[in-house]
């Protein structure tokens, strides 16, 4: 099943500072509340193990990160996981600029493509699950990125 959603943000912090906080794995995983676990393995890759629980499905996901920074302004992120019977591939694409010297605007894109058992819960189930998550994580974001 693929799933497409978009949507964009401000930053209360300069473009500098946003795109800095943006492709660090460490920082960016600290925004992410169902990490249970973090291995990173080099500047722009690291590995999660995420607690996954949508309606009957639990679980844990492995997933593989990976952030390729396109300096000044352009950051994609893949991410391969699978785990609860399930697999899932998610390219995001981030385009930061610069709305004022302290403010940085992102627009996101995600395209997702879900397999396996978590595929079976539905379109409408997962599209607002994703964008609760990725509310969550946008809000935390705001709070962490100065």
């Amino acid at each position: 099943m693929r799933i497409n959603l978009n949507g964009s943000f401000d930053l209360t912090a300069n473009l500098q500072s946003s795109f800095a906080f943006l492709t660090d794995p460490k920082k960016l995983s600290s925004c992410v509340s169902d990490l249970k676990e973090a291995k990173f393995l080099d500047s722009s890759t690291f590995e999660t193990i995420l607690t996954l629980r949508i309606g009957p499905v639990n679980g844990n996901f492995d997933a593989k990160c990976k952030i390729v920074p396109s300096p000044p302004a352009s950051i994609s992120i893949t991410i391969d996981g699978s785990g609860t019977a399930s697999s899932m591939h998610l390219l995001l694409s981030l385009k930061l600029s610069k709305k004022t010297e302290k403010i940085t605007n992102v627009n996101w894109n995600a395209d997702t493509d879900i397999n396996g058992l978590v595929s079976g819960l539905g379109e409408t189930i997962l599209r607002e699950l994703s964008n609760s998550k990725i509310q969550e994580i946008i809000s935390a974001l705001k709070t962490k990125i100065v």
